[in-house]
């Protein structure tokens, strides 16, 4: 689950929801892919399915008592998140053996970041690392990969995976002063597609309904919708989250990307 706190509000959006919604922005993403045939369903399926593994995980949202808030997706206990990691994997790789590729080194990153370290972490990238050396066994004998390829789209799934969750953790409207800090710089890797000139991709909200990006990473703007609660606090307090979440309607939110002016 993703969740930021708003007048009184949680404003939650679940996991899947926001990696449907990266699958979007990989849809309008202006560079070509490496090679120019390169596996593009493949691709998008991957980029839009790979959360799935939170599916299940977030129909109930668990309450965290030492912060005193739901549990989101960077604190949520370890062991069970890789086991639901491992079978939103399974399900990536039964569709697309490529893309189950691309998510598992994206998770492996993830996992790299947070730093956390047990014997079932351990033994979770053990299995992973057999994953990517059979697909790529496979891969070699069906449809090799081309130079840069992987890179490519790891780079592609990184962007599109943090400019949802950038939609998820802000406030629209939001001053670029109050940016949550994960972004304030830019977007981290965004440096290496060759149209940014070597630039990080910055956001800035023009007002609560769009969003500015320069360099523009789209072929033209884009117009995306994402539906999320506004779960009341005072609910949670009465009920628990648990029915609060699931007696609040989900709402829809519609926000426009656009290419910030010259």
């Amino acid at each position: 689950m993703i969740c930021r706190e708003q007048d009184g509000y949680l404003v939650m959006l679940r996991q899947h929801e926001h990696g449907l919604l990266a699958g979007k922005f990989a849809e309008w993403f202006k560079e070509q892919h490496v090679p120019a045939e390169g596996r593009r369903a493949e691709v998008l399926r991957a980029v839009s399915n790979h959360d799935r593994g939170w599916i299940d995980l977030d129909e109930t949202p668990f309450w965290n008592d030492a912060e005193g808030s739901p549990y989101t997706f960077m604190d949520f206990p370890l062991v069970p998140k890789l086991t639901f990691y491992r079978r939103g994997l399974d399900e990536i790789e039964a569709d697309t053996p490529y893309g189950a590729l691309l998510c598992s080194s994206h998770y492996e990153r993830l996992i790299e970041v947070s730093g956390e370290n047990c014997p079932e972490l351990t033994a979770y990238l053990k299995h992973e690392e057999d994953r990517r050396a059979r697909i790529h066994r496979l891969l070699e004998n069906s449809k090799p990969l081309a130079e840069g390829e992987l890179y490519y789209d790891a780079r592609l799934l990184q962007f599109c995976d943090d400019l949802s969750l950038y939609l998820g953790l802000s406030r629209p409207g939001t001053p670029k002063s109050e940016e949550h800090p994960w972004f304030r710089d830019g977007f981290s890797g965004s440096e290496d597609f060759s149209f940014t000139s070597g630039r990080l991709i910055s956001a800035e909200w023009q007002d609560k309904t769009t969003l500015l990006l320069d360099p523009f990473p789209f072929t033209e703007n884009v117009e995306v919708s994402f539906k999320l609660r506004r779960v009341s606090k005072k609910d949670v307090e009465r009920k628990g989250i648990a029915l609060a979440f699931s007696g609040t309607p989900e709402e829809e939110c519609r926000i426009t990307v656009a290419s910030k002016p010259e």
